[in-house]
């Protein structure tokens, strides 16, 4: 008897249906790994807590993230997160440095023999996987570049989309005449950024080891500049190529913020001790006084500014939007002090984008390399 109920129980059981990951909504502490990313702002946060009707004083991610895990986010709330992170990863990030060489040998002499630790690339993050060779081209006899893509699988970051790809590229440059090495990090993700610095660091390693060069590599740092140093350095990168073929426009994003050490004391500034920092939208921010305001340029911290330019390439016109600064100086973040420029836009009705975008970082490099003379 026993036997014939259970046959019966088990006829009537139905099996539940696979859950589809993609109807599925992250909530408490699955949703914080989105929510800390870097790429996502204070302010990115804030505004969905804003649409709530929940309003904080301060808008560091230690306040806000705690309060955003207690809630169930709508799909198009969590939908624009994500879009917010994917377009800011999206967007090429430069970093430069440079090292001075000992010898007058070309570059592809003295490099003769690198190659990429794929293994110990791998290791570095199990969650990401190499999708193109890793091995170094030769532009010139002076110039070197590697171009690779990762695929990286989160769930955790991405939820509905867990594979998304990412590029990286790291280019290294001999010049002739001053005998420096110079070495380009260019990123879209926190993996390839990883991923760059450490082929940048054993590309180093290697060199020293053949004599090549001696020293550390030198980047652009805040701790580089004082306030006002850094205003001016920052400042100046508003300005036209030495060729006319990239022509500033305005200024149209500022970030902002007060010294915590040395904050402004003139009682008719904006910014007091008590504010953290401030954003400014619009257009034509280079003549607002906020900018243009000497007094209080000892008691600021400038940490981003968003441009626009127009440019020329070999007949191809265009436009673009620049974000530089030192993007994580006073933010809650101890990811680096160096300075950094991302490509937030670029506008063109022809042309090859990928050549496009290289001739756009490659002049405003040339200005950032003229303007940090003039400053020194």
């Amino acid at each position: 008897m026993w036997e014939a109920i259970k046959m019966d129980y088990e006829e009537k059981i139905v099996p539940l249906p696979e859950t589809n990951v993609a109807s599925m909504l992250p909530f408490g502490a699955t949703l914080r790994p989105l929510l800390n990313d870097s790429c996502l702002s204070d302010s990115d946060i804030n505004n969905v807590l804003k649409s709530r009707g929940v309003f904080v004083g301060d808008s560091d991610k230690k306040n806000t993230i705690p309060l955003m895990l207690t809630m169930v986010l709508s799909p198009r709330e969590f939908e624009q997160l994500q879009e917010k992170q994917a377009t800011k990863e999206d967007s090429p990030k430069h970093r430069n440095s440079v090292v001075k060489s000992r010898s007058n040998n070309v570059l592809t002499s003295s490099i003769n023999g690198f190659a990429v630790d794929v293994d110990k690339v791998e290791k570095m993050n199990p969650d990401v996987h190499i999708n193109s060779p890793m091995m170094f081209g030769f532009v010139s006899e002076n110039q070197i570049q590697l171009e690779y893509n990762i695929v990286r699988e989160d769930l955790t970051r991405d939820w509905v989309r867990p594979l998304s790809a990412h590029s990286g590229k790291v280019v290294v440059t001999k010049d002739t005449n001053s005998g420096e090495i110079k070495v380009c990090n260019e990123y879209t993700s926190k993996e390839t950024d990883d991923i760059n610095k450490k082929i940048i660091d054993d590309i180093i390693s290697f060199l020293r080891e053949k004599g090549e060069v001696d020293e550390k590599l030198k980047t652009i740092c805040a701790s580089d500049f004082s306030n006002r140093e850094r205003f001016n350095f920052m400042l100046g990168l508003a300005q036209n190529s030495e060729d006319g073929t990239f022509e500033f426009i305005e200024i149209k994003d500022v970030e902002i913020g007060p010294d915590p050490e040395n904050p402004p004391r003139n009682p008719n500034s904006v910014i007091q001790q008590n504010v953290k920092k401030i954003i400014i939208n619009g257009n034509g921010l280079q003549s607002n006084a906020i900018l243009t305001n000497d007094s209080d340029k000892d008691n600021l911290l400038l940490r981003s500014i968003e441009a626009k330019y127009n440019f020329n390439c070999n007949g191809t016109r265009g436009s673009c939007i620049l974000q530089y600064g030192f993007m994580h100086f006073f933010r809650n973040q101890n990811i680096s002090q160096e300075f950094q420029v991302a490509l937030a836009f670029i506008n063109s009705k022809s042309g090859n984008k990928a050549n496009l975008k290289d001739f756009v970082l490659n002049k405003f490099d040339s200005i950032k390399i003229k303007q940090l003379e003039n400053e020194k």
